[in-house]
Protein backbone atom coordinates (compact mmCIF):
# COMPACT_ATOMS: atom_id res chain seq x y z
CA UNK A 1 0.00 0.00 0.00
CA UNK A 2 1.67 3.50 -1.10
CA UNK A 3 1.44 6.59 1.14
CA UNK A 4 -1.08 8.17 -0.70
CA UNK A 5 -3.32 4.99 -1.12
CA UNK A 6 -2.80 4.63 3.13
CA UNK A 7 -4.26 8.41 3.74
CA UNK A 8 -7.36 8.07 1.41
CA UNK A 9 -8.05 4.96 3.23
CA UNK A 10 -7.51 6.95 6.52
CA UNK A 11 -8.92 10.33 5.83
CA UNK A 12 -10.83 10.22 2.82
CA UNK A 13 -8.03 12.79 1.32
CA UNK A 14 -4.19 13.21 1.16
CA UNK A 15 -2.41 13.90 3.92
CA UNK A 16 -1.70 17.63 2.15
CA UNK A 17 -5.31 17.90 1.54
CA UNK A 18 -5.62 17.71 5.06
CA UNK A 19 -2.95 20.40 5.89
CA UNK A 20 -4.65 22.51 3.95
CA UNK A 21 -8.15 22.41 5.04
CA UNK A 22 -7.15 23.33 8.31
CA UNK A 23 -4.95 26.30 7.26
CA UNK A 24 -7.41 27.24 5.45
CA UNK A 25 -10.32 26.68 7.44
CA UNK A 26 -9.53 26.50 11.09
CA UNK A 27 -8.44 30.19 12.61
CA UNK A 28 -5.05 30.37 13.81
CA UNK A 29 -4.28 28.95 17.53
CA UNK A 30 -7.90 27.42 17.23
CA UNK A 31 -6.68 23.97 15.36
CA UNK A 32 -7.82 21.66 18.74
CA UNK A 33 -11.13 23.79 18.33
CA UNK A 34 -11.45 22.64 14.71
CA UNK A 35 -10.65 19.22 15.28
CA UNK A 36 -13.22 19.51 17.86
CA UNK A 37 -16.14 19.94 15.38
CA UNK A 38 -14.65 17.64 12.94
CA UNK A 39 -15.21 15.30 15.87
CA UNK A 40 -18.67 15.98 16.38
CA UNK A 41 -19.42 15.74 12.73
CA UNK A 42 -18.29 12.46 13.25
CA UNK A 43 -20.71 11.85 16.75
CA UNK A 44 -23.61 13.17 14.22
CA UNK A 45 -23.35 11.28 11.19
CA UNK A 46 -23.22 7.95 13.49
CA UNK A 47 -26.09 9.45 15.60
CA UNK A 48 -29.22 6.23 14.20
CA UNK A 49 -31.99 9.20 13.88
CA UNK A 50 -30.09 10.98 10.62
CA UNK A 51 -29.41 6.96 9.57
CA UNK A 52 -32.42 5.16 7.35
CA UNK A 53 -34.08 2.66 9.72
CA UNK A 54 -32.17 4.41 12.82
CA UNK A 55 -29.11 2.03 11.35
CA UNK A 56 -25.51 3.67 10.60
CA UNK A 57 -24.52 1.89 7.36
CA UNK A 58 -20.97 0.78 6.78
CA UNK A 59 -20.35 3.37 4.66
CA UNK A 60 -21.34 5.78 7.34
CA UNK A 61 -19.47 4.39 9.91
CA UNK A 62 -15.96 5.03 7.47
CA UNK A 63 -16.59 8.12 7.29
CA UNK A 64 -17.22 8.68 10.77
CA UNK A 65 -13.98 6.64 11.37
CA UNK A 66 -12.17 9.02 8.77
CA UNK A 67 -13.11 12.37 10.84
CA UNK A 68 -12.03 10.97 13.64
CA UNK A 69 -8.69 9.92 12.04
CA UNK A 70 -8.27 13.71 10.66
CA UNK A 71 -9.03 15.08 14.06
CA UNK A 72 -6.29 13.23 16.08
CA UNK A 73 -3.83 13.94 12.79
CA UNK A 74 -4.62 17.66 14.08
CA UNK A 75 -4.40 17.06 17.65
CA UNK A 76 -1.26 15.18 17.46
CA UNK A 77 0.66 17.66 15.04
CA UNK A 78 -0.81 20.44 17.28
CA UNK A 79 0.43 18.46 20.30
CA UNK A 80 3.92 18.26 18.47
CA UNK A 81 4.08 21.70 17.73
CA UNK A 82 3.53 22.94 20.90
CA UNK A 83 6.32 20.55 22.24
CA UNK A 84 8.82 22.00 19.78
CA UNK A 85 7.99 25.02 20.25
CA UNK A 86 8.88 24.77 24.43
CA UNK A 87 12.20 22.62 23.61
CA UNK A 88 13.34 25.70 21.01
CA UNK A 89 12.33 28.90 23.71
Amino acid sequence: MSDLQWELQAYGMSEADVKRMVKTQAFPGQELMFAAGILSDAQQILDPEFNADGRVSPDVANRARQYMNIAKYIMFNQMRDELTAKEAA
